[in-house]
């Protein structure tokens, strides 16, 4: 059996707590280098970890009162503007940002009753409110990795792995029917599916949200 909606805000919780100290710990020169992420320092991942806790918030608010709200009000545009306007800043107020930005949300989430947790909400695709944990979950342990400071995909909760491995595979397999996916380690996998291979050599996977 999967885990519920109480589990994954658990999990979330975890995942929150383990990159509050890889803030924590970065230097403002680790803070302004480079992260695997292509044209984005350590600043802007965790820019945009804090603002996309705002944007799920607005889902779970918009979910609570009735009224439904847009993820990013402005749209991309006033997203990509707001990632490049807070990643310069220094390293304590990146981290208290972030951390302050993270457990609101956890907070939020916990309070939605189980009559709203069917209520969907306009994400990609819209989505059931259940499934809102799963997407913060999935943001803080792969945008974890991107910071390139020694967390790997090995790090990632067993957890964590399985269940998106569940709902991705099959996505795969219905976007590249022909792809095999490669015989991996459980994590590996998982990061190869999501564009972050760690052997190269491998199949190309296509354009992936992540």
């Amino acid at each position: 059996m999967g885990d519920t909606y109480e589990d994954t805000i658990d999990h979330v919780e975890r995942s929150q707590a383990r990159l509050d100290l890889t803030l924590a710990g970065l230097s403002e020169e680790q803070a302004r280098g480079a992260s695997a992420l292509p044209g984005w320092s350590r600043g802007h991942v965790a820019t945009h970890l804090a603002r996309n806790a705002d944007g799920l918030r607005r889902f779970v608010v918009g979910v609570r009162s009735g009224v439904p709200s847009e993820m990013y009000p402005g749209g991309p545009d006033a997203r990509a503007a707001a990632i490049e306007e807070g990643a310069d800043r220094p390293v304590d107020l990146l981290a208290a940002d972030l951390r302050f930005a993270g457990g609101r949300l956890i907070d939020d989430l916990r309070a939605v009753g189980s009559t709203g947790l069917d209520t969907p909400v306009k994400w990609r695709t819209p989505v059931p409110a259940r499934f809102i944990p799963a997407l913060r979950w999935r943001e803080l342990e792969i945008h974890h990795l991107d910071l390139a400071v020694g967390y790997t995909c090995d790090d990632w909760p067993s957890a964590f792995v399985e269940s998106t491995l569940a709902t991705e595979l099959p996505a795969l397999a219905a976007l590249a029917p022909d792809l095999v996916p490669p015989a991996l380690p459980r994590a590996e996998l998982l990061a190869w599916l999501i564009g972050r291979p760690t052997r190269p050599d491998l199949p190309t996977v296509p354009t992936w949200p992540f």
